[in-house]
């Protein structure tokens, strides 16, 4: 019988570090078969693509994380839809976009970059007891 290969219980130096986000992160992203045909079952075997909603050809089927694992998604029933692949591939493009929008800053109109000048707006007095 194996206790412990390290005397003393003695864990071995990690130097590769781990970043919080993968210890955050679910160790499995695929879906399994199981979950799979929960998912097609509670879809009525149809693409979650409200534009599309077609029936779902068994060989063109991805399935999809609602929140991306990338993101902290965890892969749950619950956060998988079952796609057809070109609506899989609108789904990941659309996605890339707001990521890469969120990451570029706003840019000024003018040469210099600096803010807009805005002049000050007028507003003539009411009356003449206002104006002292």
């Amino acid at each position: 019988m194996v206790r412990n290969q390290y005397p003393f219980g003695i864990q071995p130096l990690n130097l590769y570090g781990s970043s919080k986000k993968e210890s955050e992160r679910d160790g499995r992203r695929n879906f399994s078969q199981t979950q799979r045909k929960e998912i097609l079952y509670q879809q009525d075997n149809r693409c979650a693509r409200t534009e599309c909603h077609k029936r779902l050809d068994p060989r063109d089927i991805h399935y999809h994380h609602e929140k991306p694992w990338a993101s902290g998604g965890r892969t749950i029933t619950t956060n998988g839809r079952a796609v057809c692949g070109s609506c899989h591939n609108i789904l990941g493009h659309e996605e890339n976009l707001k990521r890469v929008d969120k990451k570029r800053p706003h840019k000024s109109n003018n040469y210099l970059g600096l803010p807009e000048f805005k002049p000050y707006k007028f507003k003539p007095a009411k009356t003449f007891k206002d104006l002292f």
